[in-house]
């Protein structure tokens, strides 16, 4: 009887994962009420138990970085990065593309949603290929991947997740190791991507002598942001100097005076708002609270069955599969296609915790495992269904956006076998005991 209630119970994680991703609405609120129904029904919880496995730490974490960053793009600190970054490109168009990777990479990596950073950096991407005529799925394609380099570091949402299931698991998880190897990959990735795609030039970018178009030389009437239009450069001042220095104590004492990440941001960021209260007017209500109460609700439930034995149950059942490797690589490409139309979020928060006994078995590198298991589903959130993909079509030029979505469908059905299968040969299988 207890095996049903297991089955059950998986069924139901497997169900929230599905309706989330058909229906517009929050996958942390469908895993709240799951908690709710199978710990009432299903394993007789009491609402305390029910919410004991609540992530506080990881809200506190979340809530601390993203206000943090919701008042450095307030008060114009990101900016005044991004314009920075921008006049680092000199004279060729070309070198755009990888300035906004980096760009993408470092923001990421001080803990801001991917999503957000394409929102920002999406305009700027496109103006510059409207302007110059450069292959905007390159262009997205490499700006998309500098995002997905940085959002497993270890103040990084994703890479939380991952750290912070891991250590509640009791599986060694190297945080550091984790973001230079996702980083490192996300990086040949793009480099590799690019190479590929200047071997076969868009027809569309060459002028009447055959001419690459995309090689002129950048003017200084180059557009800012949206396509086509121009805004004034915001004059840094001594808040910007602040909020800089602050994201310098945050990176300082959380990762090497080993701080609470969280609660130092949240310090920082209420002492910015103490100081400079004009900027913090609509900083809060900039928290990407949706994809928080994601998190969180996943993490509760997951956590309600992990309590009750079901991962166990249910991890037991993929470590019992067959031969460790080829679990490995399957496991991988699940991962790939289904977070290429799910949220790559609640997907990271369910499928590590359900393969714990599997890595507990030592048959497989836990580090190298989860460097690919976060490769595998994170290289297809460039795909035209999920958020980051619909953002720079939106941002594209109506004459570009078919092209563009042919373009970042292909890309995403290649990294949907490229992804899974290059990190299993290199992460996983040498280490294959």
């Amino acid at each position: 009887m207890q095996s049903h209630i297991h089955l059950l119970g998986v069924l139901v994680l497997a169900g929230v994962l599905v309706l989330g991703t058909v229906r517009p609405i929050n996958l942390g609120a469908l895993s709240l009420v799951a908690a709710f129904v199978m710990g009432t029904i299903g394993f007789g919880s009491t609402t305390a138990e029910i919410l004991e496995p609540f992530p506080a730490n990881l809200f506190v974490m979340l809530v601390g970085i993203t206000y943090l960053f919701s008042i450095a793009r307030a008060n114009g600190t990101v900016d005044w990065m991004v314009d920075g970054a921008m006049r680092l490109t000199g004279n060729r168009a070309q070198i755009v593309p990888w300035v906004l990777f980096a760009l993408g990479l470092l923001i990421c990596s001080i803990g801001a949603f991917s999503p957000a950073v394409a929102a920002m950096l999406a305009p700027i991407a496109m103006s510059f290929a409207v302007k110059y005529r450069l292959d905007p799925l390159l262009s997205t394609i490499v700006i998309g991947l500098g995002c997905i380099a940085g959002s497993f570091s270890p103040i990084a949402p994703l890479g939380a997740i991952v750290n912070s299931v891991g250590e509640r698991s009791g599986i060694g998880v190297n945080p550091t190791v984790l973001y230079i190897g996702v980083l490192a990959m996300s990086t040949l990735v793009a480099v590799g991507t690019a190479i590929v795609l200047r071997m076969w030039p868009r027809h569309d970018l060459t002028d009447e002598n055959g001419h690459d178009e995309s090689d002129q030389p950048m003017t200084p009437s180059a557009p800012r942001r949206g396509p086509g239009a121009m805004t004034e450069v915001r004059r840094q001042g001594v808040e910007n100097y602040v909020t800089a220095a602050g994201f310098a104590v945050l990176a300082v004492g959380g990762l090497v005076m080993d701080l609470d990440i969280g609660f130092l941001a949240l310090t920082i960021a209420v002492v910015l708002s103490l100081v400079f209260p004009a900027s913090n007017k609509n900083a809060m209500s900039e928290i990407s609270w949706g994809v928080i109460l994601l998190i969180c609700g996943v993490l509760t439930y997951v956590g309600l069955l992990e309590a009750n034995g079901t991962i166990e149950w249910a991890g037991s059942k993929v470590a019992g599969f067959g031969a460790p490797a080829v679990t490995a690589l399957l496991i991988l490409i699940v991962a790939a296609i289904a977070s290429a139309a799910a949220s790559t979020t609640g997907l990271l928060g369910m499928l590590v915790p359900l393969t714990v006994p599997f890595l507990a078995t030592g048959n497989v590198s836990v580090v190298g495992f989860l460097i690919a298991l976060a490769i595998s589903s994170s290289l297809v959130d460039l795909s035209p269904f999920s958020t980051g993909g619909a953002i720079y079509l939106a941002n594209a030029p109506e004459r570009w956006r078919p092209n563009l979505y042919r373009g970042l469908l292909k890309f995403t059905g290649a990294m949907a076998i490229v992804g899974p299968l290059a990190s299993w040969l290199i992460l996983v299988l040498p280490n294959w005991a």
